[in-house]
């Protein structure tokens, strides 16, 4: 027999601050570390599956403009490097010291332990914490944090906040304490998992490793990152990469060992030792408590007990035989017993079997029945928008709704039906009209220009050579390119020369519509908002702004021509073009693509033809 399970494998990148440094010194960003803890190779432990930490620790004395020695500054380090350590062998040593219990309440109770053990850390105001924890168990994720963290899930080509995520995943009060969450959810198959701390420089580039997440293997991911390492040597980061894929191992009958449970003693020697060496007011309180919780007093060996029944005299009954006694006067009189005892066997299970198939459901099918029903309630509540004139908010329940039930892990007919109401609401409110596309050879000259123009500047920002903080979205004309970040717009002369460039801010009056998300240039700047704000900018100075009631979407496409009237959001998860008009900020018409197939990417040709790839290869286009 085969054992089918889910292995998560784990790539760890680890970059420190090391521009300027001397040893002993942490850079602006802290300490970092990570810790990866696998016992698949433990019959016992197994069950528990893999844990992660992913840590951050800042001394608020290192910001400070004092004079500090070497040798207090390599002290610093040690310290503040002794909490990430500490908290993750608390985090190794209670979590997989009671294998045979549930993974959650495993990591529940080994989050409570950390919080009891390093309370003193965080009392202290000198030093800030940001700390991940997450364990995988087969099927179950579950996570905590403490500050800053952030964990992505990819899913079939998107990519899912966790800890933000109220469909797939469930947030949990463990205590008022420092950990004080489990989010908890499921992982499948061909999922890919990206945790890591937001530091200033991982932020600024989020959104192109959202998209290597996508796209990019394992190894192929950590060579991005690396890259960015040799170009900025103050670049840091720490990350793990984790891909989860059905593994498969044969099944041997073993014996099952009796373990004491481990002593607290268990704790790494590496800590104790470091313990002795560091001597520093800040950990003094708390190392005192860490000694007073391993001094745990040693029980004598347990002395095994009698049970009666094991030793009762006399021929114990047993069950099947007692039912057939019962059962014998209103049976056919068969013959050979032994046939008699199949039937009642095959009838038990039968009913089994039938009790099991009407009344319990596996996990897949309890997370897409609740899927099930709440698409089902957000249906009626659209429906109550609408009737309110909230256009925008029943676009982003209905929108919202279809991704919940395209994520589920199972599908049926019911399933299947209720995303086809969702959709038929969706298109009534967009007054959709189904365009066909048609197959074409390969993409027109312009766009492939432009396409390459647009990769080289992406990379120029992703490696920050014009200095800009965070881009969000950015589009070029007549040579020139225009940034948008969170609070302003920047801009970036003759592009194409080969003289250093630098970016100018290039709004003078005026804001950017809250969340803003994309940017089109046509001579005027349009910036379009998560809301479904657009905004009209003219040298420098807003000039108009219109409520386009719009879901642009994490992934869409928002572009325009010179000499075009409209503007064109494409949501590629949607499939779904909509076409707003210039003079008005309102919607002119949406087109709903006749495909089945996911676009991968989509662009605008100068002559107003949308063009567009699906993961086959080949390229479509609408007109």
């Amino acid at each position: 027999m085969e054992r089918i399970y889910l292995k998560p494998v784990c790539q760890e990148i680890l970059h420190r601050e090391t521009d300027g440094l001397s040893v002993g010194q942490t850079g602006k960003e802290g300490y970092l570390d990570l810790f990866a803890y696998d016992y698949d190779a433990d019959e016992d432990k197994r069950n528990l599956g893999n844990l992660y930490l992913v840590g951050n620790v800042h001394s608020s004395s290192a910001d400070k403009n004092s004079i500090q020695t070497p040798d207090k500054e390599k002290t610093d380090e040690n310290d503040i490097a002794y909490v990430t350590n500490l908290v993750a062998s608390l985090a190794k040593r209670e979590y997989y010291s009671n294998p045979d219990i549930a993974s959650k309440e495993a990591f529940s109770l080994a989050l409570k332990k950390i919080n009891d053990v390093v309370e003193e850390f965080f009392i202290n105001k000198d030093i800030q914490v940001n700390i991940g924890i997450f364990a995988i168990a087969g099927e179950q994720i579950n996570i905590s944090k403490l500050g800053k963290f952030k964990i992505i899930l990819s899913r079939e080509g998107k990519n899912i906040d966790i800890l933000n995520n109220i469909d797939l995943f469930t947030k949990e009060r463990v205590q008022e304490k420092e950990f004080s969450h489990i989010v908890s959810g499921k992982v499948a198959n061909g999922d890919k998992i990206f945790a890591y701390y937001p530091s200033r420089f991982v932020t600024a580039r989020e959104r192109y490793f959202k998209e290597y997440l996508i796209k990019l293997t394992a190894d192929e991911f950590a060579e991005k990152i690396n890259a960015i390492k040799k170009e900025r040597p103050d670049f840091s980061c720490a990350a793990l990469h984790i891909d989860l894929n059905e593994s498969k191992e044969s099944i041997t009958a073993k014996s099952r060992k009796t373990t004491l449970k481990p002593s607290s003693d268990s704790l790494d020697d590496s800590i104790i030792t470091r313990k002795k060496i560091i001597d520093s007011e800040m950990l003094k309180p708390t190392m005192e408590k860490l000694e007073t919780q391993l001094t745990v007093e040693k029980s004598p060996d347990d002395v095994p007990q009698i049970i009666r029944s094991e030793f009762s005299l006399g021929k114990k009954q047993n069950i099947f035989q007692s039912t057939l006694n019962k059962l014998g006067p209103f049976m056919p009189r068969f013959k050979n017993r032994t046939v008699l005892f199949v039937v009642l066997l095959a009838i038990i299970i039968g009913s089994a079997l039938t009790v099991k198939s009407l009344f319990i459901l596996n996990p897949n099918e309890k997370q897409t029945a609740s899927a099930i029903e709440k698409a089902e309630e957000s249906l009626r509540l659209a429906e109550t928008k609408i009737n309110q004139n909230d256009i925008f908010g029943a676009r982003q329940i209905l929108t919202g709704s279809i991704s919940s039930l395209v994520m589920t892990p199972s599908s049926s007919e019911k399933t299947e039906k209720t995303k086809a109401e969702l959709i038929k609401a969706l298109d009534s409110l967009d007054q959709a009209v189904e365009i066909a596309p048609i197959l074409v050879e390969s993409l027109p000259d312009y766009i492939l220009q432009k396409t390459s123009l647009h990769q080289t500047e992406n990379k120029k920002l992703e490696l920050n050579d014009y200095n800009i903080i965070n881009p969000i979205d950015f589009d070029t004309y007549e040579n020139n390119l225009y940034v948008l970040t969170t609070d302003n717009l920047f801009k970036v002369s003759d592009i194409d020369s080969a003289t250093k460039k630098e970016a100018s801010s290039w709004l003078k009056s005026g804001t950017l519509p809250p969340e803003s998300r994309y940017l089109a240039v046509d001579g005027k700047i349009y910036a379009l908002s998560k809301s479904g704000i657009l905004a009209e900018y003219y040298r420098g100075e807003k000039t108009g702004e219109y409520n386009t009631s719009l879901i642009p979407g994490e992934t869409g496409i928002f572009a325009t021509t010179k000499d075009s009237k409209n503007l064109y959001l494409i949501n590629k998860e949607l499939n779904r073009i909509y076409i707003i008009n210039k003079e008005t900020g309102s919607l002119y018409k949406t087109l709903k693509i006749g495909s089945n197939e996911p676009i991968i990417e989509a662009y605008l040709n100068q002559d107003d033809i949308i063009y567009f790839s699906t993961a086959d290869g080949r390229f479509w286009k609408i007109q």
